[in-house]
């Protein structure tokens, strides 16, 4: 769809609005696969505090996006061939239902506290983020072993959920997970992951959809921004060193969680 008429669409503030969702979507894609964390996590806050868009709404814009970005990352890791394609099938039942549940009660939540839990969420990623950095060079044999498949399927469920709550691809928990309780290699569990994320933010998606609402002029700008700045994030990660990355988004994530949380108690 031309610029022109998507800007030509957008309701809420018209042009402004328009350079407001799309330059913000361009940039935290790149932010989001420039520090492996996926756009959703500083898109949600970026709707909701720079382009004003109500933060159930932002958690629905965002699963849209991470459709998007999860069928590419999906079509990349299995041209790559170091994905686990048995283990993502025995995880997406337990990230779908995660999922499906934890929309369903996300979209009865009032918007305060869906922000003030979005800012905790956002410190929790952060301190999983520094754990996975720890086992960046640690050699692990390929595939998940038998003993840590109940531990694992619950992780499952719990990133659904969060993909499903907050609007972000579970990966930011799934991968840490696979590879701590999992004992997957940190390279196995990132592509496995990007295999799995697409369903739950589709389930998620679904409810929201269903809700109605969501403001579709947002959703297709977001996803023309995103979807190219999550790809050439992850690209421009190849050049910066991890430990920059990994202080970076420490950095940010503090900021980010302390915005939306006074924006949700506000």
């Amino acid at each position: 769809m031309p610029a022109a008429v998507l800007a030509a669409n957008v309701g809420l503030v018209g042009a402004a609005h328009f350079v407001i969702v799309s330059v913000g979507s361009l940039a935290m894609g790149v932010l989001g696969g420039l520090l492996g964390v996926g756009g959703g996590v500083f898109l949600v806050p970026w709707l909701v505090m720079a382009a004003g868009v109500g933060a159930r709404e932002a958690v629905g814009v965002s699963l849209l996006c991470v459709i998007a970005t999860s069928a590419a990352s999906s079509y990349v890791a299995g041209r790559r061939g170091d994905a686990r394609l048995d283990v993502s099938l025995r995880l997406e039942p337990f990230l779908v239902v995660g999922a499906l549940v934890a929309s369903a009660m996300g979209v009865r939540v009032a918007e305060g506290p869906l922000l003030v839990g979005f800012a905790v969420f956002i410190l929790i990623v952060a301190a999983l983020v520094w754990v996975r950095g720890r086992f960046a060079g640690v050699e692990r044999p390929p595939g998940l072993p038998v003993e840590r498949h109940g531990i694992v399927n619950a992780l499952a469920a719990l990133s659904g959920a969060a993909s499903g709550l907050f609007g972000v691809g579970g990966g930011v928990l799934l991968i840490p997970g696979l590879v701590l309780l999992g004992r997957m290699p940190v390279k196995e569990a990132a592509t496995t992951s990007s295999l799995c994320l697409m369903s739950s933010a589709a389930a998620g998606a679904v409810v929201h959809l269903t809700q109605g609402g969501l403001p579709v002029d947002v959703v297709a700008i977001a996803v023309v921004g995103v979807l190219p700045g999550g790809l050439w994030g992850a690209r421009l990660q190849q050049r910066v060193s991890a430990r920059t990355l990994e202080t970076t988004f420490m950095v940010l994530a503090l900021a980010v969680a302390v915005l939306t949380a006074l924006k949700g108690f506000a």
